[in-house]
């Protein structure tokens, strides 16, 4: 009766372990999930510059992207862009594995005007506007990749700018 007893025990503890480890392993990569799509601000971030297809006014711009949602006030100008070809020799490849054109991703709203998206000529201004709220230019590691042979998706002209920390 007692190994009965002591089987059932044992077999129920295995249960409620193997329910345990299914649900943290559920739950981690659901929030691996969520985290990928940029909803988790961060404080040490990049600013790029990037050639875009301005459809509504007809042009190319140079602006200003960033790679991940940042802490801080500078949070309230990023805006979800999406990044149309910048030409028809230059489309998204649905077949390869690797796709070399991104669809869509972050970028700057403008300090003067909420509606358009922010150009390399205000990056002086986006400095001032930086420093002033709290971040820093991290200068030793914008130099260390700027010296170093890593580039950044040169598919679609990206240019780093610099490396940004909220010390908020």
């Amino acid at each position: 009766m007692y190994s009965f007893i002591h089987s059932i025990n044992t077999n129920m503890k295995n249960t409620n372990i193997n329910t345990n480890i299914n649900t943290n392993i559920n739950t981690n990569i659901n929030t691996n999930i969520n985290t990928n799509n940029f909803a988790v601000p961060v404080k040490t971030f990049s600013l790029f510059s990037q050639p875009y297809l301005d459809t509504y006014n007809q042009c190319y711009k140079n602006i200003v992207v960033i790679n991940l949602l940042p802490q801080g006030p500078l949070a309230d100008l990023v805006k979800r862009v999406k990044f149309e070809p910048l030409s028809e020799f230059k489309q998204l490849d649905s077949y390869s594995p690797y796709r070399s054109i991104k669809q869509c991703g972050l970028a700057l709203t403008s300090l003067y005007s909420c509606n358009d998206l922010m150009v390399v000529d205000e990056v002086p201004d986006l400095i001032s506007f930086l420093v002033s709220n709290g971040y820093s230019v991290d200068t030793s590691i914008t130099k260390m990749f700027n010296n170093s042979d890593i580039r950044f998706d040169t598919n679609t002209g990206d240019q780093l700018i610099c490396f940004v920390t909220y010390n908020g």
